[in-house]
């Protein structure tokens, strides 16, 4: 069975996917490589189209408006018409995107080629208007963000690495961990964990973690946390390893919840793409061979995720389940006429030959 025979819906964006976001209503926006920005409503039907500067990574439902990273510039869109509000250009590609309180927090970095590591960052604070409210400039680059106990705090690099927690975005305090270097960061039950660049899993307070050894990205979703390495490792950590799996390298994955619940997992060899759909205990459901996907994201029990081919492909859990297992006893069928008719067959060999 085909991956689009499972799906909830399938849209087409026009150009590569770069970014997805669902609505807890099923609505639906995927952004893409060279600007494109679509809505759907839960039903798919296309609300509106509109253009952005340059490729899309962060999407950020804000009130009334839609705030997204494109390239070197912030963009508000009316999310209910997809028409611009305000668009500001940053210094450096604009990455993270947050709201505090009213405002709208959006990093940018700035990188040098000749020496392959970023220069300078900064923390742009700005009020519904577009009104530049605060500016603050560090050395090192923000690589992720998570709220926590009415703060947010962002992952640093080198050299100082740590967090850079605000509750306002006007002012910032530094907070050392093990002096490492934070890529990513997500909660679990006990709280905060990062995600260092030595690939060590740690808590906030310093605690390391069991979890997959030399990990290079996080991914989260249903309340879990999960690590994958370079070499395709993929693992569900829970105080430690509780499942892993194997495969090519990991570019995208999330988990859907509910009893019908799965984690996809998606995987480019070099040449072709795979999406692998398993369960929550780490067992197999249905793998698939699809174009490169990088944009994933889940909410209640659905899957959104984007390829290179510009689609744009939605998964419904129980959906899934109900044709999955459809296709099963469609197969068991056929199985059980193939057995009756070759039976049948032998019997008149027998019958011929005696």
């Amino acid at each position: 069975m085909d991956l689009r025979d499972l799906a909830w819906m399938v849209r087409h964006l026009d150009e590569p996917v770069s970014a997805v976001h669902l609505f807890p209503d099923g609505g639906l926006i995927a952004g893409g490589w060279d600007g494109c920005v679509k809505r759907w409503d839960e039903q798919g039907e296309l609300l509106w189209s509109a253009s952005t500067p340059d490729r899309v990574m962060a999407v950020t439902p804000w009130g009334d408006t839609l705030a997204l990273t494109a390239g070197l510039h912030v963009v508000v869109l009316d999310l209910a018409t997809g028409e611009e509000r305000w668009s500001r250009p940053l210094e450096g590609s604009a990455d993270l995107q947050s709201v505090v309180g009213e405002h709208l927090l959006t990093t940018s970095s700035v990188y040098d080629i000749e020496h392959f590591d970023f220069l300078e960052s900064a923390f742009w604070l700005h009020d519904a208007n577009g009104e530049e409210l605060h500016v603050h400039r560090l050395d090192e680059r923000p690589w992720d963000v998570i709220e926590h106990d009415g703060e947010l705090l962002f992952g640093l690099g080198r050299p100082r690495g740590g967090l850079l927690a605000t509750k306002d975005g006007r002012t910032f305090e530094h907070r050392p961990i093990a002096e490492l270097a934070v890529l990513a960061m997500a909660h679990d039950a006990a709280g905060p964990l990062v995600l260092s660049s030595l690939g060590d899993l740690v808590r906030i307070n310093g605690d390391h973690v069991e979890g997959l050894a030399n990990a290079d990205a996080m991914h989260t979703g249903d309340g879990r946390v999960f690590l994958s390495d370079e070499a395709g490792g993929f693992a569900c950590i829970d105080r430690g390893v509780a499942w892993s799996v194997k495969g090519a390298p990991v570019t995208a994955a999330a988990a859907v919840e509910g009893e019908d619940g799965f984690v996809a997992v998606a995987r480019w060899s070099g040449a072709q793409g795979h999406l692998e759909l398993v369960e929550t205990d780490g067992t197999s459901l249905v793998s698939h061979e699809v174009a490169k996907i990088e944009a994933m994201t889940a909410e209640g029990s659905r899957l959104a995720m984007g390829t290179q081919a510009g689609d744009v492909i939605v998964l419904d859990a129980p959906m899934l389940r109900r044709r999955l297992a459809r296709d099963e006893d469609e197969t068991e069928t056929v199985d059980d006429e193939a057995a009756a008719h070759r039976a049948a067959m032998l019997a008149k060999l027998k019958a011929l030959r005696n």
